[in-house]
């Protein structure tokens, strides 16, 4: 993709027969063309690699072959009956094993000694042939670009492989097929974005161009604005874009996807799940109202809909899906795009209609470019990826095969370097960290029994680390600090800051506390003042629930309660005697007595009947305390008969005794 970013853009429909594409040939890295015969058509084990041939052409005609160690012939027929032989079979399977291939003197020697050489019949090695065969395949049919070749401009062009026609791809013919018919059609393509609650679908025809490119006028091209007609020729015919809220803020994920692991009844969560069924309904119902027009008679189709959710929108429901998957024209988008909009859609469509064209081969190794394959192993030992003898195998010209494995042979005890220091960041000892560094110890080694990581990376103690800091700070210039990773020097004056700083903080946080104490205890010494106040009112009512209350919050704010103790004790011997039966017993009678007087129209001023122990009475003579349980009325009393309650369960309890 850097390579196509460099690129001058050309339409898809001007690789029109008679003209660019009768010029083509599948350019696949290989350094053939896609109608040269290849190594794995020949009945004889193939060549294969997995990153060249393994089969090298050198400059005066003759093959090396690597699986064998760089043994040399003349002719490919040579070659190709070494292929055959059983040393080669043997060497491709140690190969398989990440082992190093043997000479044929060795193998003689092995055969004569009768060695165990496992099965390495012609049959094994047509099984292991097939597995690399599958193998390569799979990583070309992961590829999502298509490179061909013009052969009279030297040109390099590359499509997205998700627009050329056809189901099997694998072959350089199939993908020059697929080209020629996918540069033949001038039908519409439909391109549908969902994800998140949003959907875009766009059909659109791209256009034939009226000046179509010639080699020169794209090389002008590249060099005044590359990529410039990116959006050009793409005429849109349809379009429908919806969105509903289905997708929690801040959260991620569809509802239908929380759901899954919990259960959610809130309100977002069920207006989330009825705007995920409209979404889909309308979904549904977009596409099949351009099913006839528009989606069976489209050339391509191309959706990107990630998830679950979003896919079976479109291909859920079985036979009443808009979409099947088993559509050969059914073709998922090879690139990231954006939030599904109309102007997304109709750039995702118009970057899979143009065609990349560049002047340098973008496979260095076919065109014999060893420049970056040289450096890559230093870059890798400058970034820490390869230790210092690995990256100087890695860079020798010495034969792959021949190299020693890093994996399965390790460097002997003497070649190992110093891991002193490393064992000590381990230990979290920085005296001897800082020592060791005076002596000169590397901060900048990679030790192969640490998993290549430098000393630094292996200090979690903050004293460690800050003795690696120390040393830079005394000897600046003494390493590559930066490989080291110990990131900035600490000074004399920076710790001494440092110090002078947490002091600062200390004094800071001291204040606060006292600061903090001596609120809390005004807080303290108000609440017990408010409580006081509240128990001096308490005692003047005649309620002993609100009374006792007051004391019980008294006296967990040391508020003296003797006095209002003494009162609720009054309160709660006058409640007894009004309400035990007797005195009860009496004020019924006496309340017949008077309304038999009432009835009969006799006005006395006294009763025989009157209680000995009569309710108090109020300022108006009306009596100020519950006639059943004794306590005080409130100001709107519950009345019955010439009775007065405090409550209805007064009244009720009351009833049932009369």
């Amino acid at each position: 993709d850097k390579v196509r970013t460099r690129a001058a853009l050309m339409l898809i429909t001007e690789l029109a027969p008679g003209g660019w594409l009768d010029g083509l040939a599948v350019h696949d890295g290989r350094g053939r063309a896609a109608n040269e015969p290849s190594l794995r058509e020949d009945p004889a084990p193939a060549v294969t690699g997995a990153d060249v041939d393994e089969a090298e052409a050198a400059e005066d005609g003759s093959y090396v072959c690597r699986v064998s160690g760089g043994v040399r012939f003349e002719t490919l027929a040579e070659f190709r009956a070494h292929c055959k032989s059983d040393w080669y079979r043997f060497n491709v399977k140690r190969k398989a094993r990440s082992l190093q291939p043997v000479s044929e003197a060795e193998f003689e020697t092995m055969v004569e000694q009768g060695d165990e050489l496992g099965d390495i019949s012609g049959s094994d090695t047509s099984d292991v042939e097939a597995e690399e065969e599958e193998r390569v395949a799979s990583r070309e049919r992961q590829q999502p670009v298509v490179w061909f070749r013009h052969e009279d401009s030297g040109l390099y062009l590359s499509l997205w492989r998700c627009v050329l026609r056809g189901s099997d791809l694998s072959t350089p013919d199939a993908r020059m097929a697929g080209l020629r018919e996918t540069a033949a059609r001038s039908g519409h393509w439909l391109v549908i974005l969902s994800r998140g609650g949003h959907f875009a679908a766009l059909v659109a025809r791209v256009s034939q161009a009226k000046n179509p490119s010639t080699p020169s006028a794209l090389r002008e091209r590249k060099r005044q604005a590359p990529g410039a007609r990116a959006g050009e020729h793409v005429h849109m015919l349809a379009h429908k874009t919806l969105h509903r809220y289905v997708t929690r803020r801040k959260a991620g994920g569809r509802q239908s996807v929380a759901d899954g692991a919990k259960t959610i009844k809130s309100v977002g969560s069920s207006l989330r799940r009825h705007n995920e069924t409209m979404l889909t309904e309308e979904i549904r119902a977009c596409l099949e109202g351009w099913r006839a027009e528009w989606v069976d008679t489209a050339d391509l189709i191309f959706v990107s809909a990630p998830g679950p959710a979003n896919s079976a929108s479109l291909f859920g429901g079985g036979k009443a899906a808009p979409l099947s998957k088993g559509d050969p024209r059914v073709r998922g988008v090879p690139f990231i795009t954006n939030r599904p909009t109309l102007g997304e859609a109709s750039r995702v469509l118009g970057r899979l209609a143009h065609v990349a064209v560049v002047d340098e081969d973008p496979f260095p190794a076919a065109r014999g470019d060893t420049t970056a394959e040289a450096g890559a192993p230093a870059a890798a030992e400058a970034r820490g990826l390869l230790p210092p003898a690995a990256a100087q195998s890695a860079s020798s010209n010495e034969p792959q095969s021949l190299r020693p494995d890093p994996q399965t042979e390790e460097a002997p005890a003497s070649e190992q370097p110093p891991s002193e220091l490393h064992e000590a960041a381990e230990a979290g000892d920085a005296a001897r960290v800082a020592a060791l560094l005076s002596e000169g110890a590397d901060p900048t080694v990679r030790h192969p029994a640490f998993r290549m990581k430098v000393a630094y990376d292996l200090a979690q103690q903050q004293e460690v680390r800050n003795a690696f800091r120390r040393h830079m700070a005394h000897a600046p210039d003494a390493w590559d600090w930066k490989s080291a990773k110990v990131p900035s020097p600490l000074t004399d004056e920076l710790e001494a800051a440092k110090a002078e700083k947490a002091k600062a903080k200390e004094r800071e946080r001291k204040k606060r506390r006292e600061k903090e104490k001596k609120e809390a205890k005004a807080k303290l010494e108000a609440e017990a003042r408010q409580a006081a106040e509240d128990l001096r009112a308490a005692c003047v009512q005649d309620d002993t629930d609100v009374l006792a209350t007051s004391i019980a919050r008294a006296e967990g704010l040391d508020v003296s309660v003797v006095d209002a103790k003494a009162r609720l004790a009054e309160l709660r011997k006058q409640q007894e005697d009004f309400a035990n039966p007797e005195a009860r017993r009496r004020r019924e009678a006496a309340a017949r007595a008077a309304a038999l007087e009432k009835r009969l129209g006799i006005h006395s001023s006294a009763s025989p009947l009157e209680p000995a122990a009569s309710a108090p009475e109020g300022p108006s003579g009306a009596s100020t305390r519950c006639d059943w349980c004794g306590k005080p009325l409130p100001p709107s009393p519950f009345t019955k008969h010439v009775f007065s309650y405090c409550s209805i369960e007064c009244v009720q309890a009351h009833a049932k005794t009369l």
